[in-house]
This record gives structure tokens, sequence and C-alpha cells, in this order.
């Protein structure tokens, strides 16, 4: 494989080193990552990435990906810079938060970092080299470095499938994307026209959020798509998802998503480069997750507890929506701590809305339960991705015969089950999962966003019904009296 180094080798010889940047020798150098590429893996597909601002960490210079999984990374530098400054540095810190398989090199030098530490570090040739027409290969140093790259590109992807490193990559990615939308949200408001993406911010301020400010909306639309596509691997299951199918995966049964979902049609667009590549770095985890492992890490099944099967079942139940926990945990653990984002586990709502439903029918006399749609009025005042709300629409249908589902959909869940929250991103999954839960019992879309569930601080929604939400609470409780 050292064969494959001549023409590289050519360029360097023919470069003027005084006039040389960072970006100088980035085409033989593609070209030659594409020769090794192709020689180790037909599959594993080189992406240059474009030239970014100098001020920003950024991405590293090419993605390597195999299958739509990220493979890992190479970050090259100027060709007389020293790697010894450049490898402690914070630009290579963040880095390796993104992956554990990384290649820096200055053209002449090559390091390959795994799992945070050098594993191998090759010399290519020397700075005398450069420009010089007389210099010679070295075959058995282009040996040395070929192994290099070939160990690099041999490596498997990273496989997560645990939770919490899961959520660590996930909010490292968010950070950037939050701070790309915040900046390009800025740009689109002071250069009118415009685009759709404070076209979005306009609607979802009209719509849910009247006095959304736009870190705002940048902080909570980072952590909407990037759970959104969590969200869509999961429903694609071992297929890959790319932005050009994500939208085949992402449920879009409210307005908003449906919006969030349209706006990754305009990621082609330039001013869209940097948010498109967060996506896709975000897609490129998805795409490489061990999800039976990643299953096993959220389910409470694996906890050491004697219960019997059915039992067992509970702690199964949905457990992807714990995951959010984690992933604010990593993202913001000052909002998760500020804002109360601690998850009920699946066995204690099961009792808590059983236990509810036994005190209706043995102390208030209410002997439908919770399906009882003139007496029984459900308000969930910190409402998270709605697992409560879900367990009360489950038990409704139990405890009803199947001809008069229609009827209680319409008189009694869309009138008198009630959910409050604070944060976006769980108030939006609460709202796909209690609209796909009717939607899979046969019942439309447009049902599902006439679901009664608010951001709390959007006052003009709430103030209509807490005006007769608190007294018809209170007739409920002095009728059963």
């Amino acid at each position: 494989m050292g064969a494959l180094f001549a023409p590289y080798f050519k360029a360097i010889k023919e470069l003027d080193v005084s006039e040389a940047t960072e970006h100088t020798l980035r085409g033989p150098l593609e070209n030659l990552l594409q020769a090794f590429a192709v020689r180790v893996d037909s599959n594993i597909a080189v992406i240059h990435e474009p030239k970014r601002d100098a001020n920003r960490l950024g991405a590293p210079d090419f993605k390597f990906k195999v299958h739509e999984a990220i493979l890992g990374y190479l970050e090259n530098k100027k060709i007389d810079e020293s790697l010894d400054a450049v490898l402690p540095s914070a630009q290579i810190a963040k880095y390796k938060q993104l992956s554990n398989n990384i290649v820096v090199t200055n053209y002449l030098e090559w390091v390959w970092l795994q799992d945070g530490h050098i594993a191998k570090r090759e010399p290519l040739c020397s700075l005398s080299d450069v420009g010089s027409r007389r210099a010679q290969l070295d075959s058995e140093k282009a040996e040395k470095v070929a192994g290099l790259i070939v160990s690099f590109l041999s490596a498997l992807p990273q496989k997560l499938g645990d939770a919490k490193k899961l959520a660590e990559s996930l909010a490292v990615r968010c950070h950037d994307l939050r701070d790309f939308l915040r900046e390009e949200l800025d740009r689109q408001e002071r250069e009118p026209p415009p685009g759709r993406l404070y076209g979005l911010y306009e609607f979802f301020k009209k719509a849910m959020f009247h006095e959304l400010s736009l870190g705002e909306f940048a902080d909570a639309l980072a952590q909407t798509l990037g759970y959104g596509l969590f969200l869509a691997k999961l429903n694609a299951e071992q297929e890959a998802v790319t932005l050009q199918n994500a939208k085949n995966y992402v449920p879009n049964n409210f307005a908003l998503i449906r919006e969030l979902v349209d706006l990754l049609d305009e990621l082609e667009r330039p001013e869209y480069q940097d948010i498109k590549w967060l996506l896709e770095e975000i897609l490129g985890i998805m795409n490489a997750l061990d999800l039976a492992a990643i299953h096993a890490d959220l389910a409470f099944a694996k906890r050491p507890l004697r219960v019997t099967d059915e039992e067992r079942l509970l702690f199964d139940k949905d457990p992807y929506v714990y995951f959010y926990e984690d992933f604010l945990r990593a993202y913001d653990k000052e909002m998760r701590k500020g804002r109360g984002v601690y998850y009920t586990p699946p066995p204690v709502v099961s009792f808590i809305v059983q236990a509810v439903e036994d005190i209706l029918r043995q102390t208030f006399g209410v002997g439908r339960g919770l399906a009882d749609r003139k007496r029984v009025t459900v308000l969930d005042f910190a409402t998270g991705t709605g697992t409560f709300l879900l367990e009360v629409l489950q038990r409704i249908f139990a405890g009803t015969s199947k001809g008069v589902h229609q009827h209680i959909v319409k008189e009694h869940i869309l009138k008198n089950l009630h959910g409050f929250e604070y944060l976006i991103a769980p108030y939006t999954i609460a709202h796909l999962k209690l609209s796909q839960f009717l939607q899979d019992k046969g019942y439309s879309m447009q049902d599902g966003e006439r679901l009664n569930i608010y951001l709390t601080n959007t006052l003009e929604p709430i103030e209509p019904q807490a005006n007769w939400l608190l007294p018809a609470l209170t007739q409920e409780v002095s009728a059963a009296q």
C-alpha cells in the first residue's frame, strides 16, 4: 500500500512551504484517503468538510462513514505546524468527545488516536523534503503510515449501547447545533427576507409560545431535532436513517412536528450547511446504535427485583421515554434540576393510576372509573413526556367496549384530559406519543392534534382552560362527597 503515496509525495515535493496553508494540499490528501478507503472497504465514504470559521472548533476536516455510521475523523494542520502543540489542544479534546477513532496529520506526520490515546505515530517524511525535487520517498516509512491509515479505516464504527454515553454524545452535538441555529436565526432576522428557519420561529411564537426569544427557540429546536432523530432511528430499527429518508420515520402527527420535518428539505441551502453537518453527525451516531443494548440499558427489567412475569412487563414499558432525562442531564444539568425533569418509573405510574381509579370507584362511587366522561376530569400539571396521561388513556380504552371508543374519544378524552408542560422537547414527545396511541387505535391525525397538552408559559391557551377546570374539579369533589 506504500505505493499509493507516490502522487501525494510528488505534491509535497512541488510545494512552496512559504506559501503553504492548512488547505494547500487538501486535494492530494483527499485523493490519498479515497485510494486507501477503496482498498480497505468499498463501502467507506470519505467526506471532506467545507472550510469553516477559524474562530470555531467546528467539524474535523474529514469524516469517514460506512453504511451511514460514523467510522472516524481526520483533522489536518498546516504542513509546518507541530503536532505536539496540536494534540493537547481544546480542538482535539472536542473531537475526542465526538469519536474514539481520530487521525491528526500535518501532511508529513501522522498520529492515530484511539479511545483518546495515541495508538500509532508515524512520520512519512520531513520538512526538508517539502519543495525539494530531489527528495525520495522512504518506502519503509510509507508502509508504516499506510499501516496506520489502514488500521484507522479498519476500526469498527463506535457502536453505542450505553444510554449515558449516547446521551453525552448527543448532547455535545446538540450544543453546537443550538449555537449554529442561533447564529442563523440572528442572521435571518437582520437580513430580510427571513428564511424558513426564522419562519418556523415566528410560527412557533404565534401558535404556542408568545414570549419566546431567539435563544430559547434555538435551544428548544436543537433538543427537539436531536431527540426527534433518535426517535426516527427507533422507528426505522435496522434501516439506516439519512436526512433524505428521516421524514419517513419522524412522527409528524401535529403541526409543530410537520414544520420541523419540513425544515430538513431546506438543508441543502448554503446557509444551513453547519446545521446539516451536525444533523448528519447525529444520524451517524444513531445508525451505529446497538438498539438491543440501548433498550436493555434503559429498561427497568434488568434491575434485581422479585416480580412476576406480568409485573415485569411494566418495567419494560416505553423505556425510551426515560432517555430524555439522561439526555437533559448531559445537555443542561442545571435546566434538568431547575425544571424538575425526573421521570416516574413505569411500575409507579401504573400503581398510581390504578390507585386513583380504585379511589374513584370505591370511595367516590364513580363506577366507570377514569372512563366516566361526566364526573372525571384528568389534569397533569407536569406532563413531561406524557407517561401518566398515556396510562390513563390505556385504562380508559381497556375499561370500555370497542363500540363506544369513538364516543369516548370525542366526548371524554378530547375534552376532559389535560396536561401542562414547561419544556418544549418533552411537550413535543408527549404530543407524539399520545396522538400516536390514538392513531394506533384507528383515530385520525386531527384527533391527535386536538389533545389538550399545553406549554405552561403560554398563558393565553391556559387561562380559558383554568377558568373552568378548577371550578369543575371542585364540583366533582363536592358531588362525590
